[in-house]
C-alpha cells in the first residue's frame, strides 16, 4: 500500500491516487502503477538509497543511445527519492514504459531480442568512466559464495535438509572451484539481465523497455553474459524440477548479442561467455544451496515447495544439473564463438 505521507512529495501525482494497482513480479521492490504514465516503487532497504541519484545520472546517456530506460521523476523538493517516516527504503516516482513483462522466454525471437537490447544498453555505456554512489559488490563473487555454502554446512549440521545439501555440495563445489576464474575487463553492466527485467510487447518479442536498474554496476561480460544466457536458455525456469538446457536459444542469443558488439568486444571476452554460463550456473546452485540451510529465500512461493528451504534447495537442484548441461555442452563445441 503506497502511504498517504507520499503525496506531499509529489503533490501533482495525488490525483492518480486512486488509480494505483500493484504490478506483480517483482521479488525485491514494491511496484504500482499510477495510471497509464507512472509507476511508484518502494526500493527495498537493501538498497543504499543513493541507487536512484546514480539511476538518473545514466539513464540520460541510454537513452540518447536509444535505449528504452524509464526517466525518474523528481519530488517536489528536486530529490530523485524520499525517505518516508515509520517506512523501510525509500520511495521514488518513474515513467512506466509500455509493455509486458514475461518470466520466461518461451520462443528463439525473444532471446534474440532481449540479447540485442541488452547488447544496446551495454555498448551505451562503453567509454563511460562513471562512478557509483551505490553500486552493489560481489554479486558474482564465485568463491565467496562457494566458502559461504561451506559455512553453511559446518553451521547446521542439524538442519532436516543437511543429507540433501551435503551430497548436492559435494557434486558442484569440486566442479565450480576448477572452473577458471570470471576474467577481461570490468564494464558498466545492468546487473541482473533476466527476461523479467524486460518489456515485451504484447504481441511478438520486440522490447519495449529495460527496467529494474537498480543493480547496475561494473563487472565482466562472461559474468553479466552468463546469468543472462543461463536465464534465458533454461527451458522450465529456476524452480524446474528437470530444467532443460536449449543449446539453440544459447548460439541464437550469442549471435544475436555479437550483432551489436562487435564494434566494442574483445576476442577474449567472447570466448569466455560459455564458461563464465556454466560458472554463473554452479555459483547460484551453491547460493541456493546455503540459502536452504539457512531458510533465507525472500521469493519462497508455499505453491511450489512447503517451505523456503525446499524450495530454495529445488532451486540449488536445477541449477546444478543445468550447469552439468552447460558443461556437456562446452564439451560438444559450445565454445564455438570463441
Amino acid at each position: 500500500m503506497i502511504p498517504d505521507t507520499l503525496w506531499s512529495h509529489y503533490p501533482e501525482l495525488e490525483p492518480l491516487r486512486g488509480d494505483a494497482a500493484p504490478l506483480e513480479g517483482g521479488l525485491i521492490n514494491g511496484t504500482w502503477a499510477l495510471g497509464a504514465a507512472w509507476v511508484v516503487q518502494r526500493v527495498s532497504p537493501i538498497f543504499d538509497p543513493r541507487v536512484s541519484d546514480d539511476i538518473a545520472a545514466l539513464t540520460p546517456r541510454l537513452r540518447d543511445a536509444g535505449v528504452p530506460v524509464p526517466r525518474l521523476r523528481r519530488a517536489a523538493s528536486g530529490a530523485w527519492w524520499v525517505a518516508l517516516e515509520g517506512e523501510a527504503g525509500s520511495w521514488r516516482v518513474m515513467e512506466r514504459l509500455p509493455g509486458v513483462s514475461r518470466a520466461r522466454a518461451t520462443t528463439q525471437a525473444e532471446v534474440e531480442a532481449a540479447a540485442r537490447a541488452l547488447a544496446r544498453f551495454h555498448g551505451a555505456l562503453v567509454g563511460s568512466s562513471f562512478e557509483f554512489t551505490s553500486a552493489r559488490r560481489f554479486a558474482h563473487d564465485t568463491p565467496r559464495h562457494l566458502d559461504a555454502l561451506e559455512a553453511a554446512l559446518r553451521e547446521h549440521p542439524e538442519h532436516r535438509l543437511f543429507p540433501e545439501v551435503r551430497a548436492l555440495a559435494e557434486q558442484l563445489l569440486p566442479r565450480a572451484r576448477r572452473l577458471d576464474a570470471l576474467a577481461g575487463p570490468e564494464r558498466l553492466v545492468h546487473g541482473d539481465p533476466k527476461l523479467a527485467n524486460l518489456l515485451f510487447a504484447p504481441e511478438g518479442a520486440e522490447v519495449t523497455g529495460i527496467v529494474d536498474l537498480d543493480t547496475m554496476s561494473w563487472m565482466t561480460l562472461d559474468a553479466e553474459l552468463g546469468d543472462a544466457l543461463r536465464s534465458w536458455c533454461a527451458v522450465g525456469g529456476e524452480d524446474a524440477e528437470t530444467p532443460r538446457f536449449d543449446r539453440g536459444r544459447y548460439e541464437a542469443a550469442v549471435g544475436a548479442w555479437l550483432e551489436e558488439a562487435r564494434g566494442w568486444v574483445t576476442p577474449a571476452e567472447v570466448g569466455a561467455l560459455a564458461r563464465g554460463t556454466e560458472r554463473i550456473t554452479l555459483e547460484l546452485a551453491a547460493r541456493f544451496a546455503a540459502d536452504a540451510l539457512r531458510e533465507s529465500y525472500f521469493g519462497w512461493d508455499p505453491a511450489v515447495a512447503p517451505t523456503r528451504g525446499e524450495h530454495n534447495l529445488r532451486r540449488a537442484k536445477a541449477q546444478a544439473a543445468l550447469g552439468a548441461q552447460v558443461a556437456a555442452a562446452r564439451q560438444a563445441g559450445l565454445d564455438r564463438f570463441a
